[in-house]
């Protein structure tokens, strides 16, 4: 039992000491290896190398509360909580996160040399550079967006942290990055000729990608003005957003220190991206004519334009971090819609929409290919920024050639309605030409038919007055005479009217005095003939001199026949509105009304109506009474009293002779008077809509 314990013990012992053994070996190892893998994650800087990437020997740890300093960074590298980078060029989206980045370099040129440590992203707003050398010398750089960079740091549009290395040394290097904006890490080093070199060509780069985007600014708005499209206009404007944001994106606008530079990057930003949005809808909405070719969607496009403008609002007053993640989804739909209407535009036939799909769909592929390598969703085979360049010349180069192509459609289009209005000029000139032959025929008719007719009634009515009874006092054959002259006068203005296409105010006024004087001078019956106001400049139609003609001559007709009148006024009135005419006489009147007028006074009322204006009747407008009294002298009644109280005198009276029949002295039988509103124009009432008046 004791040999038992004794032995026990010495087991144990020995145990303890193999274990001891192993555990020690196993730590040398690990020191080893430890040892082994710093040195290998150690990046060497050979003499000869130009640019060498930092991602082989990158380690990152994200700090959640972002206020580590760099002592506890250090110490969470010893602790192993920093984790190699698993692609060339870390990136980790939008964070609230600090992101501390640590490498290791050593020289191996051999003599002291300065190299220059690139991160090519103008974007980030708060860095911080630690250099810890092996004699334990910290130095420390600060650089960002919203921080004043350091007097040491390269001036440069990205952020250039200058290593400067004794030969053989090594050193460590701490970064530590802070930012609202999406954190994306393209780390390299540069032997410093080489950055210069590169950087030329960067700067030439840029400098092409704006000149072009200017160059198609100016050459949009020339060719606005040169086709009279408002579509460059637009397209233009909305190249100045693609501009400006890009301009800010570069990091031109920090480095060239513009006023607000720090609103810039953010709010800057979001306005750029919502005003070229806003700026795409309008030129979508001319270049597929969406108010004709698709109201419905129009109204939606303008809705949505009212949106943005609200959301714009609110998106300036968010946390950037939350707000431009938005912003980037509502450009995604915004693209994804406009694809798909110039996809629907292009199967409804617009063959002008193949280029603004190819536009929309190669930019957007390549904007939704950089935006989720910001995000960390997909790896970054190239510098964003070139995605992004190569993204925008080739859409806003389709979008120039879908202008383009646009005009040179809407060109053809008005060739072919030019040449169809050629042609339709072609045939209303032919068939002008025929109705010119047609008038020129109907006035060769007119003269050798009904004219010469009324020549010969005109002269063997003359001729008989005068065999049968010397002295030439045949009534009956007078009036033959005298109805043969009107015709002739009647078919001579026709014939005048039809050649010449029209006549004056001043040919219709002394038409209308030859007409008296031929109507009234041989029954007797005293005449006037007053004009007020400016005649117009313009002729009258044709057809419309005619109808004023026959309207006058049927009132002229009606006063002589009907009233026993003994003086006739026509009164014109011009003013620049209208032509007022007004025909009074002082004959007996009639108990009638234009509502229940005879076929003359309706066709008057039509003629006026033709013409546009309104005709007014008024008769019995005599004060016989009165007059009786005050005058005793006027014994004789009024003849429209002696009418309306014996109808048999009222016949018998209408045998008599025009100035037989004396009416009062104050008496007006009618008055005829219309207004036609200049210039004049005929129209068809019984055209007009039901309820308009004419």
């Amino acid at each position: 039992m004791s040999a038992d314990n004794k032995r026990v013990p010495q087991l144990s012992g020995g145990r303890r000491g193999l274990a001891c053994g192993l555990l020690a070996l196993a730590c040398a190892c690990a020191v080893l290896a430890g040892a082994g893998r710093a040195a290998a994650d150690d990046l060497g800087l050979t003499a000869g190398a130009s640019r060498l990437p930092v991602a082989p020997g990158l380690t990152v740890y994200r700090d959640p509360g972002a206020a580590m300093a760099l002592g506890q960074a250090r110490q969470a590298f010893r602790d192993g909580r920093f984790q190699p980078s698993q692609r060339p060029w870390p990136s980790f989206g939008f964070t609230s996160d600090a992101v501390w980045v640590r490498f290791a370099v050593r020289d191996r040129s051999g003599a002291a040399q300065l190299w220059l440590t690139e991160l090519r992203s103008a974007r980030m707003d708060e860095l911080d550079w630690y250099l810890l050398r092996e004699n334990g010398a910290v130095e420390h750089l600060a650089a960002g967006n919203l921080r004043e960079h350091s007097p040491e740091m390269v001036d440069c549009k990205y952020p250039v942290f200058p290593l400067r290395l004794e030969a053989g040394e090594s050193a460590e290097v701490f970064l530590r990055v802070h930012s609202e904006t999406a954190v994306h890490l393209p780390l390299q080093i540069w032997e410093p000729k080489a950055f210069a070199s590169a950087q030329a060509g960067n700067e030439a780069v840029f400098a092409g990608f704006f000149g072009y985007l200017a160059a198609l600014i100016l050459m949009s708005l020339a060719f606005s003005l040169f086709t009279r499209d408002r579509g460059y206009v637009l397209y233009s404007l909305s190249l100045l957003g693609v501009f400006g944001l890009y301009f800010i994106f570069s990091g031109y606008y920090l480095w060239l220190h513009l006023p607000g530079g720090r609103f810039a990057v953010q709010g800057g930003v979001i306005l750029a991206v919502e005003y070229t949005m806003l700026l795409m809808m309008a030129y979508l909405r001319h270049f597929f004519d969406l108010p004709t070719s698709m109201p419905g969607l129009n109204r939606w496009g303008v809705r949505l334009a009212w949106v943005l403008v609200a959301a714009t609002v609110v998106f300036l007053l968010g946390p950037y971090h939350i707000m431009y993640p938005l912003v980037t989804l509502q450009l995604l739909l915004f693209g994804i819609g406009s694809l798909t209407v110039s996809v629907l535009a292009w199967w409804r036939g617009n063959r002008v929409a193949r280029f603004y799909a190819l536009a929309w769909l190669s930019f957007w592929i390549l904007f939704a290919i950089t935006q989720l390598q910001y995000r960390a969703w997909l790896p970054m085979w190239i510098l964003p920024e070139l995605q992004d360049i190569l993204g925008v010349v080739s859409g806003v180069t389709l979008f120039f050639l879908a202008m383009a192509d646009r005009v040179l459609h809407v060109r053809r289009h008005m060739e072919q309605a030019r040449n169809q209005v050629l042609a339709l000029e072609k045939q209303a000139l032919r068939e002008f030409q025929l109705q010119i032959q047609s008038q020129q025929r109907l006035i060769r008719d007119l003269h050798d038919g009904l004219g010469a007719n009324s020549a010969n009634v005109e002269l063997l009515a003359e001729r008989g007055r005068r065999e049968i009874q010397p002295d030439g006092k045949d009534a009956a054959l007078e009036q033959i005479g005298r109805l043969a002259v009107e015709n002739s006068l009647e078919v001579r203005s026709l014939m005048d009217s039809l050649d010449s296409g029209g006549m004056s105010w001043s040919e219709l006024v002394e038409k209308v005095r030859s007409r008296a004087a031929l109507v009234f001078d041989p029954a007797g019956v005293s005449w006037k003939l007053a004009v007020s106001g400016d005649l117009p400049e313009s002729d009258l139609p044709a057809l419309a001199g005619l109808s004023l003609l026959r309207l006058l001559r049927e009132g002229s007709n009606n006063i002589l026949k009907h009233s026993f009148t003994r003086a006739v006024s026509f009164r014109f009135e011009f003013t620049p509105q209208a032509c007022g005419l007004v025909i009074e006489d002082d004959g007996c009147g009639f108990q009638s009304d234009l509502a229940r007028a005879g076929r003359g006074l309706k066709h008057m009322r039509q003629r006026v109506e033709e013409l546009g204006g309104t005709l007014l009747l008024e008769t019995g407008l005599c004060q016989t009474q009165q007059l009786r009294a005050a005058n005793p002298a006027l014994a004789r009644p009024c003849p429209r009293d002696l009418i309306r109280l014996n109808p048999a005198a009222g016949r018998q009276a209408g045998r008599a002779q025009p100035g037989q029949f004396l009416s009062c002295p104050e008496c007006v039988g009618t008055r005829l008077s219309f207004d036609i509103p200049l210039p004049l124009r005929f129209h068809d009432p019984s055209a007009a809509p039901a309820g308009a008046t004419t």
